[in-house]
């Protein structure tokens, strides 16, 4: 008798090579098949599979010619949906409801059986009110078609054409009429905006300072030096910054060293401009490795490994020691956090004050209107050694008519300008017309 062979069990490969699932496979072939197809016949009765015909033969029905030209056409028929799934419901839209007293019906007319005996003027009314009943009906039906003409509400019979402009300026909107303002300046309703608008909340006329009178007071004349050597101060301060920010920058170099140092730039590296200053080692060699080669001298030893080790970790504990020690530090600085906390916002509250200072004095303020910028000038004074006692002796400070010009650039309303003292003209290039006839005594006479 022969023995059965065993299959191996260790892998999945060898548990595979005896299994057989052709059973499992075939019956769950069939059940996908009842799935699509449906049930077996064994399984259903003669009931569900005939049945007894009463009905005879159905005559053709022959269409006519009326019916066939309402059908649709076979070549629209890809047009049309072919999907069983309905299609979705239209969007509900909100009608207004209808006033039941509609005005196109005279609100006066009671009804007819009460009122009216005759039936001649019955007839009369009802054909009236039938015809108005009409004409409500195709205003509902029509709603989509468009019978309005546009401009009779704009224009009418002997309308003026600015009348026309203004009631077709309601519709058109403001960028449309912007754009076109420059070719039809009557579209744009633009104001134009006057000095006062724009200008600042400064007074029309400084009121001058106390100090500068002809016999001041010793506290009014300090306090007017005092001012104006501040004005000065900031003015020294603001140019050395501007020189700081841009000539302190970069150095200052002359052209013959500016132009050396680029041809050592340009010929760093070829052969006929090196320096023989430099010494080359002859005795290098193409090879050298990175690490230099060990020796029986200096090779470590097992005791001079195991100290490292133990140097290594001793140097890891420590960095550990210190982050523990950092994580307990941490918790007892949660205290301390709020204070700065506090700090940040109340910082960030100076700030924002700031920045709405900086708003309003700008709004006040005066802004550029041109090109040029406009600029304070300092205020007249005399030196100590230079005041006098009387009207007599002293000398003429300032000018009243270049005060009021600086307070109108001041509050906005003229732009500031500079001295033209050349007037730009346009230079006229002269032709000679090619038809008149040129001799040389004639370009001589004007100098050509």
């Amino acid at each position: 008798m022969k023995t059965k062979k065993k299959g191996g069990r260790r892998l999945k490969r060898d548990w595979r090579r005896k299994i057989d699932v052709t059973d499992v496979d075939s019956y769950l072939e069939e059940k996908r098949l009842e799935e699509r197809i449906g049930d077996p016949f064994s399984s259903k009765t003669n009931e569900e599979l005939f049945h007894i015909d009463t009905s005879g033969k159905k005559q053709k029905v022959i269409k006519s010619q009326k019916k066939l030209l309402h059908t649709p056409l076979k070549c629209l028929s890809s047009l049309q949906s072919s999907s069983a799934i309905p299609p979705l419901a239209k969007r509900s839209v909100k009608k207004n409801k209808q006033n039941k007293k509609d005005a196109d019906f005279d609100k006066n007319i009671k009804p007819l059986r009460k009122t009216i005996t005759k039936k001649k003027d019955a007839k009369e009314l009802n054909k009236i009110l039938k015809s108005k009943v009409k004409m409500l009906q195709l205003k509902e039906c029509d709603n989509d078609v468009f019978n309005k003409d546009l401009w009779s509400e704009y224009r009418e019979p002997g309308q003026k054409k600015d009348k026309l402009i203004n009631n077709v300026l309601k519709w058109i909107p403001k960028e449309a009429l912007n754009h076109n303002a420059k070719v039809l300046p009557k579209l744009s309703n633009k104001k134009m905006s006057h000095p006062s608008q724009n200008t600042c909340n400064v007074d029309d006329m400084k009121c001058p300072h106390p100090g500068l009178s002809y016999n001041p007071t010793i506290e009014d004349h300090i306090s007017l030096l005092n001012n104006i050597a501040e004005k000065e101060t900031e003015m020294q301060k603001r140019e050395a910054h501007i020189n700081r920010v841009t000539q302190s920058l970069f150095k200052q170099v002359s052209k013959d060293k500016h132009e050396q140092m680029i041809i050592e730039e340009l010929t760093e590296g070829l052969p006929g401009f090196t320096n023989d200053s430099e010494e080359v080692n002859e005795n290098t060699s193409e090879f050298k490795a990175i690490n230099p080669p060990t020796t029986r001298e200096n090779q470590k030893t097992t005791k001079k490994r195991k100290i490292q080790r133990r140097l290594r970790n001793e140097e890891r504990q420590r960095i550990n020691a210190k982050i523990e020690k950092k994580k307990i530090s941490d918790l007892y600085r949660l205290r301390y956090i709020k204070e700065e906390l506090d700090e940040l916002e109340s910082c960030t509250n100076k700030k924002k004050l700031k920045r709405l200072q900086k708003r309003q004095i700008h709004n006040i303020s005066t802004r550029r209107l041109g090109t040029n910028k406009f600029t304070e000038s300092l205020d007249a004074f005399a030196l100590p050694t230079d005041l006098k006692g009387t009207l007599r002796e002293t000398g003429p400070q300032g000018n009243i008519f270049k005060d009021c010009f600086e307070s109108l650039q001041k509050r906005n309303i003229l732009s500031v300008g500079k001295k033209q003292l050349k007037i730009n003209k346009k230079k006229v290039q002269a032709f000679i017309d090619p038809k008149f006839k040129v001799t040389p005594d004639m370009l001589a006479q004007y100098n050509v």
